[in-house]
């Protein structure tokens, strides 16, 4: 299993050789949104393919990811590999599992407020232990909990369609599991969180 945290700065000479690692469909969704998103986007993918690449030997833009119909990155059964990215503003963060089957969120921190409590996300046990923080340590929390959720739905490959309310995390802890995914909390710059869902078997499901 490997993580690796990303800038996602880079002037036009860094952009335009990420961008030649692109296969032509990936190049197209980048370009569908604004000149920061497309930066963001085609810095990451690179990012995901050199991962990639460095696990099975070959160059990143011969890498056979592709992308599925809930935008998660898809590779042959053969190669063994799953994976994973995010992106939250400059930062982002790409995983690669081996044999298992893995999902992993990036965010930076949101301010913890009574409207998001309100927003329908959290499970009563997650609003509930929340409370029972320092106020300063609220809204790393509340984002954790996003993260962790976000982990395994995107490891599942539902993505929200799924509630993640149905999801309880274990506020103010370490970790620990989650529907059976285990959940790692993946070191990153302070101003962001993010989580990393495993699947409890060895196996990458299809």
């Amino acid at each position: 299993m490997t993580v690796t945290v990303v800038s996602l700065v880079a002037d036009d000479d860094a952009l335009a050789h990420a961008e030649a690692l692109l296969a032509p469909a990936e190049l197209d969704r980048a370009r569908r949104g604004t000149p920061a998103v497309h930066r963001r986007r085609v810095l990451l993918r690179a990012a995901l393919r050199t991962a990639l690449a460095a696990e099975l030997g070959t160059h990143p833009e011969h890498v056979p990811l592709t992308t599925g119909a809930t935008g998660r990155p898809e590779l042959p059964a053969d190669t063994g590999l799953d994976a994973g990215c995010s992106a939250g503003g400059e930062l982002g963060v790409v995983a690669v599992g081996r044999g298992r089957r893995i999902g992993i969120d990036l965010e930076p921190v949101a301010p913890w407020t009574p409207e998001v409590a309100a927003e329908g996300w959290l499970h009563p046990d997650e609003l509930r232990a929340i409370a029972l923080l320092p106020p300063a340590a609220r809204a790393v929390a509340a984002t954790r909990a996003w993260t962790r959720k976000e982990a395994v739905l995107k490891a599942r490959g539902t993505g929200l369609r799924d509630d993640p309310a149905a999801l309880v995390t274990a506020v103010g802890r370490d970790g620990g599991t989650v529907a059976g995914w285990t959940l790692h909390d993946v070191p990153v710059p302070d101003g962001w969180v993010a989580s990393l869902a495993v699947a409890p078997d060895l196996e990458i499901p299809r």
